[in-house]
C-alpha cells in the first residue's frame, strides 16, 4: 500500500513538469487536418504555415 501512495504522488509530481515542456509547432511536424491553412508561430518567431505535403499528409511549412 505505501508503495502505491508513494507511485502515486511522485506521478503526481511529475505531471507539472511535463504539461510544461509542450512545444509549439516546429517546420516540418505534423499538423492536424483542421489546421490546414492556419498560421503559428515557433520558437524562434518563424510564421509556420499549415500546408498538405507532397502524400496529401499537412504538416507546417515556413
Amino acid at each position: 500500500m505505501r508503495f502505491t501512495a508513494v507511485a502515486l504522488a511522485f506521478s503526481l509530481f511529475a505531471l507539472p513538469s511535463y504539461a510544461k515542456g509542450k512545444k509549439g509547432p516546429k517546420d516540418g511536424q505534423y499538423c492536424s487536418k483542421k489546421a490546414v491553412g492556419t498560421t503559428a508561430t515557433d520558437k524562434s518567431g518563424n510564421t509556420l504555415t499549415c500546408k498538405a505535403d507532397s502524400k496529401g499528409k499537412p504538416r507546417w511549412t515556413k
